[in-house]
């Protein structure tokens, strides 16, 4: 079947346009074998017509249409589609024979979705929750990103190097993002993508792009043992809070919270393990109740990473809540955490802890702020086996990565793994909150930042440690947790510099 044939066969599955571009996008991967060869030689023009594809001119003509269109109707409905068939049918008869037929006849569908995506570019206000195509979701989905964030102008002043992307027809787009079904691992559902929702009356929040700084409260939490890892069987543990901490964790947490809160934070990160269920419930609650009763004390606020949480169901959790207290979506953690003990005297490994979850990575969120940026998380071991995280970082080109961890050994589960994905993306600022719980008493480090620099021609993720003070760690064994606050600075000169994290500012309770 042409793709005229094949939007009609599918005709009944098109609720929004957003189905459509689906189909095809999940055309063009089932008829071009060569996408490199199909984007040079049938997409492609040159300083000699005799050279290119005869068609090119009227196959963009074809995408200008339909944008138009779409630009006129305002809305998606049955009319707008039988339009577009008209003018795939009309753009079908008028396709002059040239190179292989299969490929001649996929550029019909690869015009028609650049016309969605001229489209999208153009309707800024759409931010329904992705993925977009809700109704057909046969092969791929669909997102729409936003393109600027509170780095873009710096980084085009300081001339930040192209994003070196493979040749794939998906990335040919300026506006919408295409995640493959085969892309996620058994049990995966597409990451849910939604955008923060923030008043064109609220000042304070709206200028915190025009400031070009962002508070980032990192909260370690403390030295208190909150939990037990428990074999099930095996090797395998879950994790059971301890009576004492679900007497006073809340009470805790929410006053380290809204310590946070008053020191100016943007963005709130909790630890891995220290949010059981019950504390993201209490984290939501209170900032509803703060953003009805007293809505100044966080008018600075946007997100609040409720770190993660072990769940009846054997998972382990992460939950994202706006200033107002909506939960914005949820992180399962996808990759176990998996290691062996020193070895004993006869040789053997003793024994060997492996994270027993149910429904690794079943869900995932990527938060828009308008002006500022995309936002996920990743639990700990999600980066450190450098796979998923950094396959969704690079095709959503994520502005920050958020990792609540539970790590004895930043450098080694962190470091090189998160240079990586800013090398990659030359965008891409990443946080890692880690507990104070499986850290040695000697240990100062508590979490770590890599931001984007350019180093002579290339841009390169640069880390800097979020560290206490010797000084301050005399009082860490009775210490009710500590707020870091870091301030990240996206002026011109701070960029140049490769200083975004411009300070580190720690404070106890």
């Amino acid at each position: 079947m042409n793709i005229y044939e094949t939007i009609e066969h599918n005709i009944e599955s098109f609720k929004s346009v957003f189905d459509l571009a689906a189909i095809c996008y999940d055309y063009l991967m089932a008829q071009v074998d060569n996408q490199s060869k199909f984007i040079a030689e049938y997409l492609e023009s040159s300083d000699n017509p005799k050279r290119d594809n005869p068609n090119h001119k009227n196959l963009l003509k074809l995408s200008d249409r339909v944008k138009e269109l779409l630009l006129y109707e305002g809305y998606w409905n049955d009319h707008a589609l039988r339009e577009i068939l008209k003018i795939v049918f009309a753009a079908e008869n008028r396709l002059k024979t040239y190179g292989m037929t299969v490929y001649n006849e996929a550029t019909i569908a690869y015009f028609l979705l650049l016309g969605i995506d001229l489209y999208a570019d153009h309707k800024s206000e759409i931010n329904q929750d992705a993925p977009l195509n809700q109704n057909y979701q046969s092969n791929s989905y669909v997102y729409k990103c936003q393109k600027t964030s509170i780095l873009s102008y710096a980084a085009e002043k300081n001339g930040f190097r192209e994003v070196i992307q493979s040749v794939e027809i998906r990335n040919n787009f300026n506006c919408l993002k295409f995640l493959e079904r085969t892309e996620l691992k058994s049990g995966m559902n597409p990451p849910k993508m939604v955008t923060l929702s923030i008043d064109k009356d609220d000042f304070t929040r709206n200028s915190i792009c025009q400031n070009q700084d962002l508070i980032v409260a990192s909260i370690p939490f403390g030295k208190e043992e909150v939990c037990d890892f428990c074999q099930t069987s095996g090797g395998g543990f879950r994790v059971n809070y301890f009576d004492s901490y679900k007497e006073d964790g809340i009470n805790r947490v929410l006053i380290l919270l809204e310590s946070a809160i008053s020191h100016g934070a943007n963005i709130v990160i909790f630890p891995e393990y220290v949010c059981c269920p019950e504390v993201q419930e209490a984290i939501g609650v209170r900032l509803r109740e703060i953003y009805q009763e007293h809505p100044l004390k966080i008018k600075k606020l946007l997100l609040v990473i409720a770190g993660s949480g072990w769940t009846q169901d054997d998972n382990n959790v992460a939950a994202v809540y706006s200033y107002s207290g909506k939960l914005l979506g949820k992180h399962y953690k996808y990759a176990s955490y998996d290691q062996s003990k020193k070895k004993s005297q006869n040789g053997r490994k003793e024994e060997r802890l492996i994270e027993d979850l149910g429904n690794p990575g079943r869900e995932s969120v990527i938060v828009e702020i308008p002006q500022i940026g995309s936002v996920m998380a990743a639990i700990c071991r999600d980066v450190s086996n450098r796979d998923y995280t950094e396959k969704i970082a690079r095709i959503f080109r994520t502005d920050f990565l958020i990792v609540p961890a539970w790590s004895r050994s930043l450098h080694h589960a962190f470091q090189s793994q998160l240079e990586s994905i800013t090398a990659a993306n030359t965008n891409t600022c990443s946080i890692v909150c880690n507990c104070c719980i499986p850290t040695s008493h000697h240990v100062l480090e508590k979490g770590m930042v890599v931001t984007p620099y350019k180093k002579e021609t290339l841009v390169v993720g640069k880390t800097r440690m979020i560290r206490l003070a010797k000084l301050k760690t005399k009082g860490c064994e009775v210490c009710k947790g500590c707020v870091f606050c870091l301030k990240l600075s996206f002026h011109l000169q701070d960029v140049e510099k490769g200083r975004i994290l411009r300070s580190v500012r720690n404070h106890s309770i």
